[in-house]
């Protein structure tokens, strides 16, 4: 979990649940562990980037502003739910009536209820609810995806945390033609979080808006001329992954 702790949270943080296999399943439409797959690789590269600009530095919220600080820098926020470390169970901002919380900034997690009344998706639905340690992670993940965010941010208050959206022209934007990050990102991927490794390689080279051929267990993803070469087991787990760029 050292690798979500540097790119999910910092200063004022307790230790970082370690992530368990979530078993959500439905047996028709979306689940919740489907949208992890598709947009677990994506908001993970996104969550890098954010890291590598926002450094090592304290931080500090003013729901008042609606900002998150990183010393000098700030970034808009929307607030999604927030997971409390005294019984594991997660809140949605919506369903937070007595926080407080700005009307303004709950209009992407109430974006995100609609997405899951439509879908009848009860994780997005159920405004309280236990969960498995990680979980603010996976709806971190998700809700970066499904909103088309820049990154989440993991806001330790020490009870719990606040997990919080965050669209911003400051954080440079993934760059579709470079692979060159690829080969490296999706093995820390997947050894930060337990996935399906080909499902979720699939999605993150379809984001990529790369052009995706397969044969047996080999995925072959490309664009211009560059290759991303993938080869999975029997169980769908990453056996090699090499570039041609």
């Amino acid at each position: 979990m050292g690798l979500f702790k540097k790119l999910f949270g910092k200063k004022e943080t307790t230790e970082t649940p370690k992530l368990e296999t979530e078993n959500t399943h439905k047996k028709n439409g979306i689940s919740f562990t489907d949208l992890l797959h598709e947009n677990a690789g994506l908001s993970f590269e996104k969550q890098i980037i954010f890291n590598e600009i926002t450094g090592g530095s304290s931080w500090n919220i003013n729901l008042n502003e609606g900002k998150l600080f990183f010393g000098e820098l700030s970034f808009p926020i929307q607030v999604i739910g927030s997971l409390s470390f005294n019984d594991y169970s997660w809140m949605w901002g919506w369903a937070n009536t007595k926080s407080g919380i700005p009307e303004n900034l709950l209009v992407k997690a109430n974006e995100l209820k609609s997405f899951g009344e439509k879908h009848q998706i009860e994780e997005f639905t159920d405004g309280h609810f236990y969960v498995e340690e990680g979980f603010e992670h996976k709806m971190g993940m998700i809700a970066v995806g499904l909103l088309n965010a820049d990154a989440y941010f993991c806001a330790n208050y020490g009870q719990g945390t606040m997990v919080i959206a965050i669209n911003s022209e400051t954080i440079p934007k993934i760059e579709f033609d470079q692979l060159e990050k690829i080969p490296t990102t999706f093995p820390q991927l997947i050894g930060a979080i337990e996935l399906d490794h080909k499902a979720s390689f699939i999605s993150y080279m379809e984001s990529r808006k790369l052009d995706i051929s397969s044969e047996n267990n080999t995925i072959i993803a490309s664009r211009n001329g560059k290759k991303i070469i993938a080869s999975f087991d029997d169980l769908s787990r990453l056996k090699n992954l090499q570039a041609e760029l």
